[in-house]
């Protein structure tokens, strides 16, 4: 546990350090005399607590802790004034800064007796630190899991887009999410869908081309960007947004989901983490309602074949055949037996066949395949009793089993065994 001690007057920053390191074995303290210079520290090393006293040099230990809250969330922070220099006033303004602990400057048990519980309150806001993280990532795997269960539901890439945002608000607990899709025919990237607060933004999110923005850039790299700080970013769409911290997530060739807050630095390496998990579901969601247009679209292709099959082929056949009927009546009359006849006839009898053939394969399209162990001498078998096979000769050769789907390869076979008699 790396702890952070900070204080402007030496003894007492000796002293917190020595109890931090005395009551709590597991503690690499750290020390810093003014609030610069633990920021500083903050902004390169890891720390899992701040302890800092009102008076620094370089201002007070609430402007502190209001700088910490800003850049590091919740990060424990435990403020001790020295003594004479605590009051109410100043504990609500603590609470109200997002304090994790104060601990009072007067004291029964003498000065050794603050430093002491100093130490105790570190290791108190450290394990609720702990446990309170635990809890929120148990929210956000919570929210991404809902969140997979209603893209899965999407129908559109609207639908997708809606469940997108709610769940990226809901997973960084933030109110300003938009999905924009790439447009290939205008060569831009558009809002599909947004929160109402990134609808209230400077008049709602813009539609970008290319080069303008980080959404751009974002698109066209393919990787994550946390950006701490939107306005001084040479790529900024608007320097004057109020949107400090941005996460913008790439989509594939479909587009960007990007969310926004009003605080700098926002959003950690667990954030884009997240933030990755939640891109690849939304991805697999607008490929699977690609999927099920196209699936649609052949459906609706296969079905305006079976009605050109079943009624544009049928009906001509019909008036040949029944022309066919009235030739043989008429040569009957006068005696002749054509084999041209016999010829078409038998043509005729084998486009409908195949009619027939394309009609049953057509139709079984979107029948369950079931796979089971088939004997090749057993279909052969059958075939020598469904099929007229006249005077030729049927032999099986091997004993081999394969998997198939029984009715599928039955006809499959009754066709290869009717098209070599017959032809």
């Amino acid at each position: 546990m790396d702890v952070l001690c900070v204080d402007g007057d030496p003894d007492s920053l000796e002293r917190t350090v020595a109890s931090v390191r005395r009551e709590l074995p597991d503690a690499m303290p750290r020390s810093a005399r003014t609030a610069e210079a633990a920021l500083d520290l903050l902004a390169t090393d890891s720390i899992d607590c701040v302890v800092s006293t009102l008076e620094l040099p370089d201002g007070s230990g609430i402007d502190l802790l209001e700088s910490v809250r800003s850049s590091h969330g919740p990060l424990p922070f435990v403020l001790a004034p020295r003594a004479g220099a605590g009051s109410e006033s100043l504990a609500a303004a603590a609470v109200e800064a997002g304090v994790s602990a104060y601990v009072p400057s007067g004291s029964e048990d003498g000065d050794g007796g603050r430093y002491v519980r100093i130490a105790a309150c570190v290791r108190d806001a450290v394990e609720e630190g702990i446990d309170s993280t635990a809890s929120e990532h148990a929210r956000q795997l919570g929210a991404l899991h809902e969140a997979s269960v209603g893209l899965i539901a999407a129908t559109s890439h609207e639908r997708v887009a809606e469940v997108a945002v709610a769940a990226a608000s809901d997973i960084h607990g933030l109110e300003a999410s938009t999905v924009y899709l790439y447009d290939a025919d205008a060569n831009v990237i558009e809002p599909i869908a947004s929160t109402p607060a990134a609808l209230n933004l400077s008049g709602g999110p813009p539609t970008y081309r290319p080069g303008e923005s980080i959404v751009w850039r974002v698109f066209e790299r393919g990787e994550p960007e946390a950006v701490e700080d939107v306005p001084s970013d040479p790529d900024a769409y608007n320097p004057d947004t109020p949107i400090r911290s941005q996460l913008t997530l790439p989509l594939d060739e479909y587009g960007v989901l990007v969310s926004g807050s009003h605080d700098p630095g926002t959003f950690d390496e667990r954030d884009v983490t997240l933030g990755r998990i939640l891109a690849g579901n939304v991805v697999a969601a607008l490929e699977q309602v690609d999927r099920a247009r196209t699936l649609e679209e052949r459906n609706e292709r296969l079905d305006e074949f079976v009605r050109v099959v079943s009624h544009d082929l049928r009906n001509p056949l019909a008036v040949a055949t029944g022309r066919l009927e009235l030739a043989r009546a008429e040569l009957a009359d006068v005696g002749i037996e054509s084999e041209h006849v016999s010829s078409v006839e038998y043509a005729l009898d084998r486009i409908e066949a195949l009619i027939d053939d394309l009609l049953r394969l057509a139709r079984e399209n979107d029948a369950d395949v079931e796979l089971e162990p088939l004997r090749l001498s057993a279909l052969v078998d059958h075939c020598r009793g469904a099929v007229d096979t006249e005077n030729a000769t049927l032999r099986t050769e091997t004993d081999r089993t394969f998997r198939g789907d029984r009715g599928r390869v039955r006809q499959c076979f009754e066709n290869l065994v009717r098209n070599s008699v017959e032809h």
